[in-house]
């Protein structure tokens, strides 16, 4: 989300939100098309602030369903991952966590972590959307990712203290690893990527060193990003606060239009199928690549964490023995 609080965004936004409202959707361009890429509605009917901001956060239960999050306050699960669903066929979750507040989502370790934005927090909440405990303190938390290979979480701070903050939920730490004003957030390896909302382009950072090692170059409205894998593995995928979905290689830093005429886009997420999930006001579009290509994703399979589980229940039995 690229604005500080939803009053500054309506603002800022009311004159373009207008327009893209009246849109017919999110479609393939010639060039999306001809890539062989696919553009399906994942769920539609989800409510927004001010016809503004609407779904951000995506997770996956361990079930196969979906949790999705409402900037109006609620969180809901589908049952499954499948297409043509709207927002009234999803169970609501237990915990309203108000309006205009909640936003990133990210799971690590089995467990699901959310971004309260106005509530400056990350707080960790069940496979049901419920509230669970909070983890740390972070003003304006916003976008969030995991990094599946140490544990840790990435939050970018909006309102009051600014920056990309390092969590580690165990320790329930919170350090300030780069400076700066920051929304949407991805990983690969040992990359993260991040929209600077003072610039308007995607930044890559070192995890080790915090070092910018990538600059996009401005791309309007730049908010939600993925990495791409197998035939893709060269390009990130931009969302925009424009109704537009932006490919760019990440060598030659060439840009290429797949799919406008939406609505106010927000964050992305890749689903453990292999296609990436693409927010707008009202609905969460999906974008399925030509076989070969795909999304790169730190979350594991659904189907995996229980197996986890019982894995590390099996170690603690070995280590009794011993």
């Amino acid at each position: 989300m690229q604005i500080k609080n939803w009053v500054a965004r309506i603002l800022a936004i009311s004159a373009i939100g207008l327009a893209a409202n009246a849109n017919a959707g999110l479609t393939l361009t010639a060039a999306g098309t001809g890539q062989g890429f696919t553009l399906s509605t994942f769920a539609s009917g989800i409510p927004s602030v001010s016809g503004v901001v609407g779904p951000l956060g995506i997770g996956f239960t361990p079930g196969g369903g979906v949790m999705v999050v409402g900037y109006t306050g609620e969180i809901r699960v589908f049952a499954t991952d499948t297409d043509n669903q709207t927002w009234a066929s999803a169970t609501a979750g237990p915990t309203n966590y108000g309006y205009g507040n909640p936003a990133g989502l990210a799971q690590v370790g089995g467990k699901f972590y959310l971004a309260e934005q106005a509530g400056n927090k990350i707080d960790e909440v069940s496979a049901t959307g419920a509230f669970i405990r909070t983890v740390v303190g972070v003003g304006g938390a916003t976008g969030l990712v995991a990094d599946a290979a140490t544990g840790k979480l990435y939050v970018s701070g909006l309102n009051g203290t600014q920056g990309i903050y390092q969590i580690d939920p165990v320790a329930n730490t919170a350090v300030l690893k780069i400076a700066g004003s920051f929304d949407g957030l991805s990983i690969s390896g040992n990359t993260l990527y991040a929209e600077n909302l003072g610039v308007g382009e995607i930044q890559g950072f070192n995890l080790t060193t915090n070092a910018q090692v990538y600059a996009s170059g401005y791309i309007a409205g730049a908010d939600g990003v993925a990495i791409g894998t197998g035939s893709l593995a060269n390009s990130l995928f931009i969302n925009t606060n424009y109704g537009e979905l932006w490919e760019q290689d990440i060598t030659t830093h060439v840009l290429t239009l797949l799919a406008n005429g939406g609505s106010r886009g927000d964050f992305v997420q890749v689903d453990p199928n292999g296609s990436l999930l693409i927010t707008q006001t009202d609905s969460i579009m999906r974008l399925t690549a030509a076989s070969g290509g795909g999304f790169e994703t730190s979350v594991p399979e659904p189907g995996t964490l229980a197996l986890v589980g019982l894995a590390i229940a099996g170690l603690g039995l070995r280590r009794r023995k011993n």
